[in-house]
């Protein structure tokens, strides 16, 4: 894998703004590229199927054992959650973060972005228009639209809703963006779809219906929610056990939760992906990086070398639990560290986008870099 300079498109700004992505000031660059080989791409895919089957099993594990107060899951949401599983409620989407190290080795899984990811519209769509008009005679590791307008049909073939309903934050530009790209694959697969705010989802709990409605009184049979599972519990745990098929489902709050991460090391303690992972920081002696359980955006995450805080993100997360992941020296190219997010659409690995910073740390603002292969 190199880092390797490009020219931007004249005035591509209105290309990508044409596409929906308004929100690429200082976050999308076409000055570098990133180039990978065959092989490369070939061992994230198998790192990504590999995680996801992990993911699955530490899920089951969790449910089996009724293992929840691990994960902070609230009392409550326990039966509901262990319905979604059994009743194998289907899946859209999920993003793995991983780092290559600074060997060039296998690359290391960072954290599972299972509920509310992000990145989609510029990796699945905007990196695509930009290798057709630089470089049509490349190729990208890249089925994500694809692979969601067939996961829209499989959805459909198995709910047949007669509309499928789209809410987020309206007050987070990304987000907004996100969710009616989302909403596009889902009418390219030719189903009704409607969209709305989170906060204007109505919720009837009488024991007759238990159901949500939109703005229009209508019974909303499936809702994607761009909004996080953790924020819904605590904010109304009725309306998230009402009679609604969501995406993501319930159980993928398991899987979003980074306090996953112990259980899939204490599960899996021999694969070549995952880092030593723990709820104390003892056993990593004084190097590792502390993630709170629940967090967005890289914030509050700090870098530990040698006993001395490294790097730090202070920001809002600060006060809940924290999980403690061995420290990976993620390889440098000329200064920027990137993050490889690889995409598993309808369960299967669909394709990479990639992030990058000159700090150690993914954050909010770190730009994405288009890339392909050869």
């Amino acid at each position: 894998m190199e880092r390797v300079q490009e020219t931007p498109r004249p005035a591509y700004q209105g290309q990508i703004e044409a596409l929906g992505f308004d929100f690429h000031d200082a976050y999308w660059t076409e000055e570098a590229a990133y180039v990978l080989t065959t092989s490369e791409v070939e061992e994230l895919e198998k790192a990504t199927r590999a995680c996801y089957e992990m993911y699955c099993e530490a899920v089951e594990y969790i449910i089996s054992n009724r293992n929840f107060a691990e994960l902070l899951v609230p009392e409550e949401m326990e039966e509901a959650i262990c319905a979604s599983w059994e009743e194998d409620e289907l899946s859209l989407y999920g993003r793995f973060d991983f780092a290559i190290p600074s060997d060039g080795g296998t690359p290391k899984l960072l954290e599972f972005n299972a509920d509310t990811p992000t990145s989609l519209l510029e990796a699945a769509i905007i990196q695509w228009q930009w290798l057709q008009d630089i470089h049509p005679g490349k190729d990208q590791y890249n089925l994500i639209h694809e692979n969601l307008v067939q996961s829209w049909r499989d959805i459909h073939a198995a709910y047949g809703c007669r509309r499928y309903h789209f809410a987020g934050d309206y007050s987070v530009a990304e987000d907004v963006s996100t969710l009616r790209y989302l909403l596009s694959t889902a009418q390219e697969a030719g189903l009704p779809t409607a969209e709305m705010s989170i906060r204007d989802i109505d919720f009837d709990a009488s024991p007759a219906r238990n159901i949500l409605l939109d703005p229009a009184s209508e019974t909303i049979e499936c809702l994607f929610k761009l909004y996080p599972w953790e924020w819904m519990f605590e904010e109304s745990p009725e309306a998230c056990r009402s009679d609604c098929f969501f995406l993501e489902p319930l159980w993928k709050s398991l899987m979003s939760n980074k306090a996953m991460l112990p259980v899939l090391y204490r599960l899996f303690p021999d694969s070549p992906y995952l880092l030593p992972a723990y709820r104390f920081p003892t056993r990593l002696g004084g190097n590792y990086c502390q993630k709170p359980v629940f967090s967005r955006e890289g914030e509050n995450v700090t870098l530990v070398r040698n006993g001395r805080v490294l790097e730090s993100t202070p920001s809002i997360y600060g006060e809940g639990d924290f999980i403690y992941q061995a420290l990976v020296d993620i390889r440098s190219f000329e200064g920027y560290y990137p993050v490889i997010g690889s995409w598993v659409i309808g369960g299967e690995a669909s394709g990479i986008g990639i992030r990058e910073t000159r700090s150690r740390i993914t954050d909010n603002m770190s730009v994405f870099v288009p890339h392909y292969f050869v």
